[in-house]
Order: C-alpha cells, then structure tokens, then sequence
C-alpha cells in the first residue's frame, strides 16, 4: 500500500483539487458579471472536475513510473517496479484506465472540459516521454498544472462566444505554470555540486512571477484589493523560507514547493472569498466559506500526507 500511495504522489493530490476549485470559483464570477448566478453553488459539477483532475494526476505517475521502470532499475532501486511489487503491465492499465476515466469524468460535465482533460493527458505523455532527455521537460509538466484551472473555469462559462472570455483565465494558469517551471528547475539543478547562477535566477524570477501573473489576474477580475495583499504574504512567507531554510537536502525542498501550490490558489481565492462576502446573493456566503478553506486545508493536508508517502 505504502508503494502505491508512493507512486500516486498522494501528497498532492490536494494541491490538484485546489487548482481545480480556483478555475471552477472563477467561471461562476463570470457567470456573475453575465447576470446569470447560480442559485445553488455548483458543487456537482466542481465534484465531478475534482475528480477528474485527481484521476488525470495519479493516472500521469503510473504512467510515468511505468515508462522510467529501466531507469529506475539502476538508478532508483528501491522503487515499487525495480523491486518487482507489482507487475510493469499493472502500471501500464492503471494509467490508461485511470486518465480514461479522467477524460470521461470531465466530458460528463461539458465538452469542454472533456476537451481540456484530452490536452492534459497529451501533456502528460509528452512530458513522460522526454522528461529523462531534456532540462525542458518543465515545461509540459507545467503545462499540465496550467490546465487544471480551466478546465474548471471552462465548465462553469455561461457561454465562451469570444476569445477574450478563455484569455481572462490565462493569469491563473500563467502563474501555475510559472510555478511548476520555478519549482522544477530548483528541483533539477539544487542536486548538483556547483548548479549554475542563471538557473536559480530563472527558477526565482519564475516563482516571483507567479504572484505577478496572480495579481494581474485579480486586477482583470476586479476581485477585492486589500485581500489580494493579504492573499499573497503566505505564498512570500513560505516559499521564502524553502529557498532560504530548507534547500538541501534536495527532496525537502521539493516537498515544500509542493505542499505551497494551493497557497498560489489562495492568491487568487482569499479576495475572491473577500467579494463574494460582500454579495447579498443566495449562496453567496457558501462560496466564500468554501473558497476561504480549501487551500489552507489543502496545504496542511498535503504536509501530513507527505507523512504517509513521499510527495516526490
């Protein structure tokens, strides 16, 4: 069981529902600014896309452990396959079957989810297949990340009649990307000796991006000013205390990266929770509750998981 939840990386599958949520929150502030308010908060459909995001994610590390199943041989011995726990064509189904059902799950709730779930899985493989060949697989794994909060952000459009409607949750999935790409490259470079100066000033530049993009998105959504503020110093507290309190050994700082991606979310939902406060609205107030909670509970969740099973 301990493999199995290793090779998920359930440390982070809260991460992914937070990502998840921020995308779906978003859509029904468009749907605001439309008129067309949903009486009751759409918990269904963020179900189902929660869902879909958790099998996309744990179905991309079958995968990817299936693929590197050679490489771990001789590299990383003490993993699930090198040890011969479970056969190397269980992984393989599991994968399949798992980002199958992901795809599913999110067609169930629009097409254009579904369609945003496809692109995930094609980023999955890309980054699975050339990962071991290049430092620029981070960017399909980034890629992979960015795409989560619109495929929730596109299931809850009241309609999509112009690009600029799909470009306004581009600020969201600019900063993950930034993020992944930042916290990859920490993670790919800090094991080395001597890594080189520019690629710590590009994966810094790259986190600090993040909250620019985040910020730029808030401004877009008009979303509350003051709470953006605050939204951002827990993201700032924590990842500075990764880059400056836990670098070595490498897979700490990893799994502290890790464990801070809902605090990006929370860049972007504390205001929200902040503007939807303030709306007299029928479930206005669920809303802010729920926005407020998910990523302080997702980044607390995350840190006693990495207890369980290793987040990287």
């Amino acid at each position: 069981m301990h493999a199995l939840l290793s090779t998920a990386r359930v440390a982070n599958v809260p991460s992914v529902v937070s990502n998840v949520w921020v995308g779906v929150v978003l859509g029904i502030v468009m749907r605001v600014y439309a008129e067309e308010w949903i009486p009751s908060a759409p918990w269904v459909p963020a179900g189902f896309l929660a869902v879909a995001g958790v099998l996309l994610y744990i179905g991309g590390n079958f995968f990817n452990d299936w693929m590197d199943h050679k490489w771990d041989a001789e590299h990383r011995p003490e993993r699930a396959l090198p040890r011969g726990l479970f056969p190397t064509r269980l992984y393989a189904a599991l994968a399949v079957c798992l980002m199958g059902a992901g795809v599913t799950v999110a067609g169930a709730v629009n097409l254009r989810s579904g369609m945003v779930a496809g692109g995930i899985v094609f980023w999955i493989i890309v980054y699975t297949v050339w990962h071991k060949r290049s430092a620029w697989a981070v960017v399909p794994m980034g890629m992979c990340r960015a795409l989560l909060p619109v495929m929730g952000f596109l299931a809850l459009l009241p309609k999509v009649d112009s690009i600029s409607m799909v470009i306004m949750i581009s600020p969201v999935a600019c900063g993950l990307f930034a993020y992944i790409m930042g916290l990859s490259l920490s993670a790919r470079y800090e094991s080395m000796a001597k890594p080189p100066m520019r690629v710590g000033v590009m994966s810094r530049g790259l986190l600090l991006m993040t909250a620019v993009f985040l910020a730029l998105g808030n401004r877009i959504f008009s979303l509350d000013r003051l709470a953006s503020i605050w939204g951002v110093l827990p993201y700032l507290v924590w990842t500075g205390c990764c880059l400056r309190f836990w670098r070595k050994p490498v897979p700490k700082l990893v799994s502290g990266l890790l464990a801070g991606i809902p605090l990006v979310d929370w860049m972007v939902l504390l205001p929200v929770a902040a503007t939807f406060a303030g709306n007299p609205r029928e479930g206005a107030w669920h809303l802010a509750i729920v926005s407020f909670a998910i990523p302080p509970l997702a980044f607390v969740s995350a840190l006693l998981l990495q207890r369980l099973a290793p987040a990287t």
